[in-house]
């Protein structure tokens, strides 16, 4: 892993999804901070640096938009992707310039386009 590795936040109650996925986005230049719940990412915004954000709409302790709308708040230039079964792009678009929705089901490819793209 590079010295300064970009730092993607996952926010992922599936389990078997959240270790999956975070375990194939992990890369030389990319550390996975995978984390099931609103709790765990806030707690994990306040104790590192993120560069990017990737959570799904529905935690089982709220809401993954409150948690983009805290994470923008504190970096509004953060890219963030927002996961849900549903079409959320118009929610999406009132969190900002930065904010990209990304309709479930979707697979590694798509995801990792997405990051990538964002990334630069």
């Amino acid at each position: 892993m590079s010295a300064n590795p970009f730092v993607i936040l996952y926010v992922e109650d599936n389990d078997l999804v959240r270790e999956s996925f975070a375990e194939l986005l992990a890369t030389a230049d990319r550390r996975v901070v995978p984390v099931a719940d609103g709790a765990g990412a806030r707690a994990a915004l306040r104790e590192q640096t993120v560069d990017m954000l990737v959570t799904d709409i529905n935690l089982p302790d709220g809401s993954g938009l409150d948690v983009a709308r805290e994470a923008l708040a504190q970096n509004p230039a953060l890219p963030v992707i927002v996961c849900s079964g549903q079409d959320v792009r118009d929610v999406t678009r009132t969190l900002g310039p930065t904010a990209h929705a990304l309709m479930k089901p979707f697979d590694l490819d798509e995801l990792e386009a997405l990051v990538e793209r964002l990334a630069r």
